[in-house]
């Protein structure tokens, strides 16, 4: 009976199994195998050993019972799915070392190996190979927000979004920029929190599985890049973010920029999304007005001033024929004139957070074309 169950799955495995990353792949050959053979013996470590001397070592201890031992590093919990029945190909397989993944579980990305391995015990290796059955999940993932104000294309962005990513959630019509992301902050559950303004059109390879270092979840707001559609400018500018979960609740500082007024601000070069503000005359003006403000009025603490100078400049001059191109030139001419004016004034800095305070300065920028 066993000889036969074996021959059909023998059959099925490779109309089964498919290449994946990382993804821990659970074939009806995979489920069989648990039933049928034995699984090597675990040996359990207090540290991960990634030494191949010291593996084998370790392993060579049960050469008399076994030609291979598990190796687990005892502080991971390991994947209840895990095929510990696992065997390599033939013998040539059984003299590798063979390493597992943990991985992202929002991506399947792996960020470490070595947590589980499977060790030869005769004491030679012919090197690691590195196996795709996923061995533990890593567990520092964060919430993602998109937030939102009135925007038209809000919930069709939101819905994109949900599509990839099943957890995000929605901040919608919180009236004041900062009462939105510390609404973001009160909804969030994990120490750090992604933010999407509602205009960010993601891209594919973009995937929220950045892990910080422990050292830095308290007091370190990353932000990437995004491409602007009218300038081509490639920077922060509406780009995704990831706060601390701590500065979202204590937003309320002087500061008219809550992402670069952080303790310690980190840019990241990587593109997460193109920032698509140019939709109508009003919402172009006035994220050019905004941007340029800040710029003006070196806002940022962390700024190279040669750099910032250099994207201002950009920004007041350059339309490369985006939609609502010449409100875009306006609102950041007018931006840059306003941020230089009231550069040491913070009560007139903090208006650009305000949106009914900008829409009347649109309104009185038209009238005076």
């Amino acid at each position: 009976m066993h000889t036969q169950l074996k021959a059909i799955a023998m059959i099925n495995l490779h109309n089964v199994r498919r290449d994946y990353q990382g993804q821990s792949v659970v074939t009806p050959w995979d489920r069989l195998k648990r039933f049928m053979f034995d699984s090597y013996p675990v040996v359990k470590t207090p540290i991960k050993i990634t030494d191949e001397g010291a593996l084998l070592e370790l392993a060579s201890k049960h050469k008399d019972t076994h030609d291979m031992v598990w190796v687990v590093f005892d502080e991971i919990e390991v994947n209840p799915n895990f095929t510990w029945q696992y065997r390599p190909d033939g013998e040539i397989g059984k003299s590798f070392i063979h390493t597992f993944p943990r991985v992202v579980k929002r991506t399947n990305r792996p960020v470490s190996w070595g947590d589980v391995q499977l060790v030869p015990t005769h004491s030679v290796s012919h090197g690691t190979l590195q196996n795709k059955l996923v061995s533990s999940y890593h567990v520092a993932e964060f919430d993602v927000f998109m937030i939102s104000f009135h925007e038209a294309e809000a919930d069709e962005n939101f819905q994109k979004l949900r599509e990839r990513f099943k957890d995000a959630q929605h901040v919608k019509n919180v009236e004041g920029i900062g009462n939105a992301h510390k609404r973001a902050g009160e909804l969030a559950k994990t120490e750090m929190v992604y933010i999407v303004d509602a205009d960010a059109d993601i891209t594919g390879h973009f995937s929220f599985d950045y892990i910080p270092p422990m050292s830095s979840r308290k007091n370190t707001t990353y932000v990437w890049s995004a491409r602007n559609p009218i300038n081509d400018l490639e920077y922060g500018y509406g780009g995704v973010k990831l706060f601390p979960r701590e500065q979202l609740l204590s937003l309320g500082h002087s500061l008219p920029d809550y992402t670069t007024g952080a303790a310690f601000y980190q840019p990241i070069s990587d593109i997460s999304n193109i920032t698509r503000f140019n939709k109508d005359p009003y919402r172009t003006w006035r994220s050019a007005f905004r941007e340029c403000v800040k710029l003006a009025s070196s806002v940022n603490p962390n700024q190279k001033q040669a750099e910032t100078d250099a994207r201002l400049e950009t920004w007041c001059t350059v339309d490369n024929g985006g939609r609502f191109g010449r409100y875009c030139l306006k609102g950041a001419n007018e931006g840059k004139a306003y941020g230089i004016e009231h550069k040491d004034n913070t009560d007139e800095l903090n208006k650009i957070n305000d949106f009914e305070w900008l829409r009347e300065q649109f309104v009185a920028s038209m009238k005076k074309r």
